[in-house]
């Protein structure tokens, strides 16, 4: 069995829930959202939109890498040919580590510290699938 063929069920997995998560996301943004910043303080405010944008970055970019994934599965892309696409990097998962102290996530509404967590557990299985296709 080869690897593609290995991990073809975790990138499956991995990109359903990072399709889910962005969906959840972008409802979240164009609706509760709304409401929740009406009782935050611009700073914290400014830094919900800020988060919100950095993980919906985050998540693009691992749809992207799980698509080059499945490609190679599928038998698309050479593993050589899929590592020279932009997608391959997973550049925004390096700065994954929350600048933000535990005050300032807590004072965020509950429904935005669940999608961060919930991203942070998608890109290190993302992290871990990349270290071992590699």
């Amino acid at each position: 069995m080869t690897d593609a063929a290995l991990t073809a069920p975790f990138i499956e997995r991995a990109y359903q829930d990072t399709y889910d998560l962005l969906v959840v996301v972008r409802d979240y943004i164009s609706g509760p959202m709304q409401e929740d910043v009406e009782g935050l303080e611009n700073d914290d405010h400014l830094h919900l939109t800020y988060t919100l944008s950095r993980i919906t970055r985050q998540l693009t970019d691992v749809m992207a890498w799980l698509m080059l994934q499945k490609a190679v599965a599928a038998g698309e892309l050479s593993r050589e040919e899929a590592a020279t696409e932009p997608a391959a990097a997973l550049a925004s998962l390096k700065d994954v580590q929350d600048e933000m102290d535990s005050a300032a996530l807590s004072r965020l509404p509950l429904a935005a510290r669940s999608m961060i967590d919930r991203t942070r557990r998608i890109t290190a299985l993302v992290g871990q699938l990349d270290s071992n296709a590699g």
